[in-house]
């Protein structure tokens, strides 16, 4: 009976050690993008969760930071994703979603 005992104080311990578990901040604190940044993503990661946030509620998706590219950089990025469509550019995050197609999905 002692072994059994012992056993049950230990799985009670255990219990009530897992169970003191409680989050210190909430949802909302943990998508900021300064939270994330700080937790080791990257300024497109935060700023791509925030643009998701600002879609669900209603708000305009404006980029957080600026690029820091130069003019040669972007004229070389535009024409590289000209050729090659599937590169990601500024228009895949901020750009408003229609339904109906155009010429601009060819």
């Amino acid at each position: 009976m002692g072994a059994m005992k012992k056993s049950l104080l230990l799985m009670v311990l255990s219990l009530m050690l897992s169970l003191s578990a409680n989050a210190t901040i909430s949802v909302e604190e943990a998508t900021e993008p300064e939270y994330l940044i700080n937790s080791g993503y990257s300024e497109v990661a935060a700023e791509e969760v925030a643009i998701a946030k600002n879609r669900v509620m209603g708000k305009p998706a404006e980029p957080l930071y600026q690029k820091k590219q130069n003019k040669f950089v972007r004229a070389w990025r535009n024409f590289y994703g000209y050729l090659d469509p599937s590169v990601d550019t500024d228009e895949r995050i901020h750009h408003d979603i229609h339904m109906s197609p155009s010429w601009r999905d060819l």
